[in-house]
């Protein structure tokens, strides 16, 4: 059931107006509402599939709970732990990368060996990485003796379970035992939810058959010319930015409408003056998970210069195949791992170095748009679904090809301005939210805001007004359904 879709709309009313209904009076009948509400949303998709969510969620309860007992008797309990592990990363090795192991060894080795066709289940990759959390905290002894409803609530909780954001349990959990849903709240998330349905339709989806076009000829071996390849690439650049930041938006506008937190997960990542600022901003909460589940225990920094570097890189190649089951992924990811390497290295380089203040302004210009080179560079492979398509699409960006997909007209040329102005000189949702309501999630945790900023969020006749327009406008343009980039992963 797609955020951006009519059933949703009606679900979502509904889920809303049942958990409040029972949100005084039946603390535990709220949360069996929400659960099977949960259950019925992934349910829409392919009701099959539930039996996968419903057992991989009984497995990883009764590990991790064996954990939590063994931990308080003093027992050992790794075979636990790694037996859980082994599940989680067998369950999306066999839906996801199979197939992909498969055949590549058949191309490689000429082996023959049999290629499974398997439908990838909707939302595996988040729902497994955050029981894996959950695992290794158990291990830790960061977790506290759940209950099944609340730990299956946390797994289930249909806000973020299709694609994010990775929350932890401790993040979530305590949210269901308080009262929290006011009106403010539901005037807050309606227009948080509003904003994000607002960047899909009427941006992210009228950029994507333009992009779609060209990546599509480049896929077919049409030689991309320069103005084609430009445009594919910055078309993309922004589709993926809008759809992803849309998606983010409308998650936590679902989940505060209910009076839940969900994490900060998209910042204005091209606003960013370093490769690690960008991971820093976008998708944020994989970029913690990675950080604290795979390159921590990989040994982080810990170990000299040329060990940090390689944990970097190896977690970016496997970061990158999380998201999907192509080599353009890895890739993709190895990318960004060069990227951060030679940014570390860069950093402890520079360490200690002056800039001058006339320079400071025209420098970080030129880091944000150096960054933002970098990134739509990194999105060509990315969103090919070949190297072939890739080598098309680069071999365009410097003169190689002479094809005409998509012409430079000053309509687009007005529409990459008025993009690179909204991405750069405009306050995003969280900071317009936030700077009305302290209740939702700070974009800057670290930064107390001026008290003066954080009155509630109490919508004036004016601003409900444009709100409301803006959110007829873009269920108007609905016609167009497009699907979240990130509902495939």
């Amino acid at each position: 059931m797609p955020f951006n879709s009519y059933p949703y709309f009606l679900f979502l009313a509904v889920a809303v107006l049942g958990f409040r209904l029972l949100e005084k009076g039946a603390p535990t009948g709220r949360r069996v509402f929400l659960l099977l509400a949960s259950y019925a949303f992934y349910a829409w998709w392919r009701a099959d599939f539930l039996a996968l969510l419903c057992g991989s969620t009984l497995v990883n309860f009764w590990i991790g709970s064996t954990i939590e007992q063994r931990r308080a008797r003093g027992q050992d309990r790794r075979a636990f732990l790694i037996a859980g592990l082994l599940f989680n990363l067998g369950l999306i090795a066999t839906f996801k990368y199979e197939t992909l192991f498969a055949s590549t060894a058949n191309d490689l080795l000429s082996i023959g060996l049999p290629v499974p066709d398997f439908f990838l289940p909707l939302a595996i990759s988040f729902f497994t990485f955050e029981q894996i959390s959950y695992l290794v905290d158990a291990d830790a002894g960061k977790t506290h003796n759940y209950s099944l409803l609340d730990y299956a609530l946390f797994v289930a909780y249909f806000p973020h379970l299709i694609a994010g954001p990775i929350v932890r349990h401790n993040d979530l959990i305590p949210q269901f035992h308080h009262l929290r849903s006011r009106n403010d709240d539901l005037a807050a998330g309606m227009t948080l939810f509003s904003i994000g349905l607002a960047k899909k339709s009427l941006i992210a989806d009228n950029l994507a058959p333009f992009a779609d076009a060209i990546f599509n000829a480049a896929g077919r071996g049409v030689a991309l010319g320069p103005t084609d390849s430009w445009l594919g690439t910055l078309f993309f650049a922004f589709q993926i930015y809008f759809d992803f930041s849309a998606y983010s938006d409308m998650a936590l506008g679902s989940s505060v409408m209910l009076g839940m937190r969900l994490p900060v997960n998209f910042h204005s990542p091209y606003k960013s003056a370093s490769i690690i600022e960008f991971w820093r901003r976008w998708h944020i909460s994989l970029s913690a998970f990675l950080r604290d589940y795979l390159y921590v225990p990989l040994g982080g920094n810990r170990r000299g210069a040329v060990r940090r570097y390689l944990n970097l890189f190896i977690t970016m190649l496997l970061g990158g195949l999380w998201h999907g089951a192509n080599w353009t992924f890895m890739l993709w990811g190895g990318l960004h791992g060069l990227y951060l390497t030679i940014n570390h290295a860069f950093r402890q380089a520079t360490k200690g170095m002056t800039v001058a203040p006339v320079l400071r302004a025209p420098l970080h210009a030129g880091a944000v748009a150096l960054t933002f080179a970098a990134t739509s560079l990194a999105w060509i492979v990315f969103r090919s679904p070949d190297l072939a398509t890739a080598r098309n699409v680069v071999g365009g960006l410097v003169g190689q090809g002479h094809s005409n997909v998509v012409s430079f007209s000053p309509l687009a040329a007005a529409t990459l301005l008025l993009l690179f102005v909204v991405v750069w000189l405009m306050p995003n949702s969280m900071e317009i939210m936030w700077r009305h309501n302290p209740a939702l999630p700070s974009p800057y945790p670290d930064q107390p805001v001026a008290a003066a900023k954080r009155q509630s969020w109490r919508p004036t006749p004016v601003n409900a007004a444009l709100y409301g327009a803006l959110c007829i406008l873009a269920v108007l343009a609905l016609s167009n359904l497009k699907p979240f980039i990130y509902f495939q992963f």
